[in-house]
């Protein structure tokens, strides 16, 4: 009987934990997107230290630099920052099929360079406009006199 008590307390417990963690990435996420944040996956190459896969994350514009948050992470700070005056789109697609599983639905996938890296970001529509509009309203020469 004390066998089954204990049981009980310790799934009770993993439970209550599970709960907790999500909360705090669900509190954490409404943070960010309150701050401006939209949906905005990653995927850069191999050599870059990720697997080449898609990473799921949450894009936000900050002054002349997109910060890009991880989902499934307790970090406040950005696990990646695109400066907009050393990034340039090359291209825009329509996800593969592979992809196609992976991403959101509705998603388009832009392919970008920063500082000589190739790196892909996919996002909504929407999101793609306003980034690419993002990028394009940048003033003469990179820079803001001042």
């Amino acid at each position: 009987m004390a066998l089954v008590s204990w049981t009980l307390l310790v799934l009770g417990a993993l439970a209550l934990a599970a709960v907790l963690v999500l909360l705090a990435l669900y509190v954490r996420r409404g943070i960010l997107q309150r701050d401006g944040g939209f949906d905005m996956c990653v995927r850069g190459d191999s050599h870059d230290g990720w697997s080449g896969g898609w990473a799921f994350g949450i894009g936000r514009y900050r002054d002349d630099t997109l910060e890009w948050f991880r989902t499934f992470s307790f970090t406040t700070w950005p696990r990646r920052s695109f400066r907009r005056s050393s990034l340039v789109v090359d291209g825009r697609r329509q996800p593969d099929a592979e992809e196609s599983y992976e991403l959101p639905a509705g998603h388009v996938v832009l392919i970008c360079r920063s500082n000589e890296s190739s790196v892909e970001v996919s996002m909504t529509e929407p999101a793609a406009t306003a980034f690419v509009t993002w990028l394009e309203a940048a003033p003469p020469g990179g820079q803001f006199a001042g």
